[in-house]
């Protein structure tokens, strides 16, 4: 939904399309028979719509003006799947993750991504489950990471040090991090007697 919500948007048949809450028409913001795209993520200032596109033949994140007006701007990845695009508050950074259960930090303004960090195993149906949540003043990423012992720990990456932090000490099972809308907690969900 976008921020004023006025809008949503949709991905459907390999198409980003928004669509008004009330009156007007739906927008095609790709038109690209052919080429999937996927997970579409409205930027909070409203002004961007992130989504995933194999156009190139490998999977790039594409920035799209939410109107589709003017050019889209493609930032490469290295090849494999990916997924679960979020905007920082600020609009000015993304995370996302891959297939190899690895999360990412991406600048929007340069493109630079980095690696913050990866599950210790697989697990089946973990790939949309490392994501996390940004803090409202957008330099903090809560999230989970899946460990050895098949748990779930809850981490916090601090923007300013470029480190995580462990918030659970991975004896129970921690997931769905989020931060409350004043910034100062962190809820989560625990199963610490099973």
């Amino acid at each position: 939904i976008s921020p004023t919500g006025a809008r949503a948007v949709f991905e459907a048949r390999g198409e980003i399309i928004t669509v008004p809450a009330e009156k007007g028409d739906p927008r095609n913001l790709t038109n690209t028979p052919g080429v999937m795209e996927r997970d579409p993520a409205w930027s909070p200032d409203g002004k961007w719509i992130a989504y995933f596109s194999e156009e190139s033949g490998e999977y790039a994140l594409h920035l799209r003006d939410q109107k589709g007006e003017g050019e889209v701007k493609k930032i490469a990845l290295p090849p494999t799947f990916y997924g679960s695009p979020t905007w920082s508050p600020d609009s000015k950074k993304l995370t996302y993750i891959d297939n190899g259960r690895n999360l990412y930090l991406l600048d929007v303004a340069t493109g630079a991504s980095k690696k913050i960090d990866s599950d210790e195993i697989y697990t089946p149906g973990a790939f949309r489950a490392l994501h996390g949540d940004w803090s409202t003043d957008s330099q903090w990423i809560v999230y989970t990471k899946v460990l050895e012992t098949n748990f779930t720990k809850v981490m916090l990456y601090s923007l300013a040090t470029a480190q995580s932090t462990a918030v659970t000490d991975g004896l129970s099972d921690a997931t769905e991090p989020i931060f409350d809308p004043s910034g100062k907690y962190l809820m989560f969900l625990a199963s610490t007697d099973a």
